[in-house]
């Protein structure tokens, strides 16, 4: 997100610092799926996801680099009536917002595409063959070497420690190396906002939460270029990777945190899910796992936009942060340099759970 934001940022002419406490990509992003879609329950998600796409698809003519993106498409089986009903509602949504190729299939549709899918027990399923996957190091250090190239400077390793203040606005922040001024400052720290938020006294309601993801040895069981798998119902889903399969699932139980131990036995509830849905993964040899983490926000949809005079945040993006950077940093880029967004934002607004008004939660969260 800040990679993105300061490529566009630096585009426009602004002189644009990132500053990690790490290296860039290395947190949550370097953890996730890499999954791209537009296939949401809100307009302004869909919109979004449908510009992302088209940064994706012309990365290189932005950037200068690759994004690996590989429109390989989303499939989401659908298990109860109900949630065939959410999903062909939010079909005709995504439709009127010009996703055109989004489809619903019947059961049988979805076990051709994916060999040795069992679909006995679905009531439906969607697939959009515009969504993929990209990858999250190409994306991440496309837009950071293409911003450098046009004057941002990236400090790494430097965890602030403080935010400066002038008369009830922030002006820039301090580190171990020193202080850094600027008139306005953006908070695009993921899953760990919300304590950097409160260097300042706010409550940001983002909470992390733990994802794990597996991956296989090379796997005869799924073709290359085999959709993004989801069973919406356990949220398990699996993907071709390299010569292998990656999959993961979430775990309601698991607490709210910032831990990212990898808990092995979380395996046996995943292929115990897997041998009832998709039973080849069952012959696959796991070659490596991981664990990273969501920022989650109550209605699942994320703060975008000024906190105080001086300050802006881009964070609670509840699983969708990497599929999103594209376009957030592009239109929220746009409202910073210009001082107005080429859409309406204020769905995202961060005071809008203290209004306790006009939330649009997003139900296709995985």
């Amino acid at each position: 997100m800040g990679c993105s934001l300061a490529f566009y940022l630096s585009r426009a002419g602004r002189h644009v610092v990132v500053i990690d406490r790490g290296r860039i990509g290395q947190g949550a992003t370097a953890a996730c799926a890499g999954g791209i879609r537009a296939q949401f329950s809100t307009e302004i998600n869909i919109r979004m996801g449908m510009e992302a796409k088209r940064l994706l698809a012309r990365f290189v003519e932005e950037t200068g680099q690759t994004a690996d993106f590989r429109p390989v498409g989303y499939l989401f089986l659908l298990t109860s009536d109900d949630e065939r009903s959410r999903f062909r509602a939010a079909i005709e949504l995504q439709r009127a917002c010009g996703l055109d190729d989004v489809v619903e299939l019947e059961p049988a549709e979805a076990r051709a595409m994916v060999p040795g899918l069992e679909t006995d027990d679905l009531s439906g399923a969607t697939f959009c063959p515009s969504d993929g996957l990209a990858g999250p190091n190409e994306v991440t250090y496309g837009f950071a070497n293409a911003a450098r190239r046009q004057g941002a400077v990236i400090v790494e390793d430097t965890p602030i420690e403080a935010f400066l203040t002038s008369g009830g606005a922030v002006t820039g922040v301090r580190t171990a190396a020193g202080e850094i001024e600027s008139s306005q400052t953006v908070i695009c720290a993921g899953p760990w906002s919300a304590p950097v938020g409160a260097m300042l006294g706010l409550q940001l309601p983002i909470v992390p939460s733990r994802r794990q993801v597996f991956v296989s040895e090379p796997f005869t069981g799924i073709r290359r270029g085999s959709p993004m798998t989801i069973d919406f119902h356990t949220s398990f889903y699996f993907h071709s990777e390299g010569e292998g399969v990656l999959f993961g699932m979430s775990d309601p139980s698991t607490p709210p945190g910032d831990d990212t131990r990898v808990d092995w036995s979380f395996l046996d509830r995943i292929t115990a899910v897997a041998e009832r849905r998709w039973p080849p993964l069952l012959e696959a040899r796991v070659k490596t796992a991981w664990a990273g983490l969501y920022e989650n926000t109550p209605d699942f949809q994320p703060l975008i936009g000024p906190l105080q005079p001086g300050l802006w945040i881009a964070g609670g993006f509840s699983g969708h942060g990497f599929m999103l950077a594209p376009v957030v940093g592009k239109w929220l880029a746009a409202w910073i340099a210009d001082g107005a967004t080429p859409v309406d934002l204020s769905a995202f607004a961060p005071d809008r759970f203290a209004a306790g008004s006009g939330l649009q939660p997003e139900r296709n969260v995985v």
